[in-house]
């Protein structure tokens, strides 16, 4: 008699399982965003999650969780029911650097997430003060050895602390590091001239680049970016640099039901395949590199050992 009623119990279990994934979405989806409003992460998230909730019929809020370098709002989607119902925007800072850079995380970037799909990518820049008397990295670089010590880097996020480290290295400079909170803080403070220069993707920036009021001088792509053809590499710039860029996906927490899963997907795969979509993330800098959740499991296992490596090279120590 124990054994039938358990086994009465799974199947029940199972066929509201089944029955809630049928019928998913029925409620309101809450798509955690681990850094501010303005920044390259959110608004990737908001063009997309506007599109995909008209596409399945349902209602999805944005919720900025700030702080940690992402790694406040990444906890609290690791530790969200299973049901499809919380969601993560990450990127390379949650899930690729946080591991090599924070000496303690209270979430497993593989273990405790299911990745469903990447969106693509965020090149990144060196963008300046353009008060500064430098129209080349070569210059920035003669700039701040005429002058050790009075120069200073802006950084929000993992991204801009390696590129800024890993260029005071490579370069043999001495500039000073000046951390925020997030990305369109350091974008106001080069227009004020009260930080010399950044590492950051184009989103935050991208309107006071094309007004003058901001100065990029490279990418940190090993090839210029298709949507800023105009702006040489750090190597054409004379300086040999390491492959940075962004990377942003969703995530959910891990034991959400695989038909959830492939859902979500597949509507991102179709949203991210629209013109008008692909149009504006251009518009902030993004470039769109849809995958599926096999090849995205891959590619997050890829770079995690590829950040291990990089900030090790670049002298950066767990904080």
């Amino acid at each position: 008699m124990r054994v039938l009623l358990l086994t009465i119990t799974l199947l029940l279990s199972h066929m509201n399982l089944a029955a809630a994934t049928e019928t998913y979405p029925s409620q309101r989806i809450t798509v955690i965003a681990p850094f501010a409003p303005g920044s390259g992460t959110d608004g990737v998230a908001r063009i997309v999650f506007q599109r995909l909730s008209e596409l399945l019929k349902a209602t999805i809020i944005i919720d900025n969780r700030v702080g940690a370098n992402g790694a406040l709002g990444a906890t609290a989607a690791a530790r969200s029911a299973p049901d499809g119902y919380t969601l993560l925007v990450g990127g390379t800072s949650t899930h690729a650097a946080n591991p090599s850079l924070l000496k303690s995380i209270q979430y497993d970037p593989i273990t405790d997430f299911v990745p469903i799909s990447q969106f693509g990518v965020f090149p990144y820049f060196l963008i300046v003060d353009p008060s500064l008397p430098v129209q080349s990295v070569a210059d920035l670089v003669a700039l701040a050895k005429s002058k050790p010590g009075t120069l200073t880097f802006g950084y929000a996020n993992a991204l801009g602390q390696l590129s800024g480290e890993a260029f005071k290295r490579r370069a043999g400079i001495d500039i000073a590091a000046v951390p925020y909170r997030n990305s369109p803080q350091v974008v106001t403070d080069i227009i004020a001239q009260r930080v010399s220069m950044t590492f950051m993707d184009m989103a935050p920036a991208v309107s006071q680049v094309e007004a003058g009021s901001a100065r990029a001088l490279a990418t940190t792509n090993p090839d210029r970016a298709s949507l800023f053809p105009q702006i040489p590499t750090m190597k054409e710039g004379g300086l040999a640099f390491i492959n940075i860029s962004a990377w942003s996906g969703l995530f959910a927490p891990k034991d959400t039901p695989p038909e959830i899963v492939t859902k979500l997907s597949e509507g991102v795969r179709e949203v991210l395949a629209e013109p008008e979509i692909k149009s504006r993330l251009a518009d902030i800098g993004f470039e769109v590199q849809w995958m599926a959740p096999s090849d995205f499991a891959r590619h997050l296992k890829d770079d995690i050992e590829l950040w291990a490596t990089t900030t090790k090279e670049a002298g950066i120590e767990r904080q």
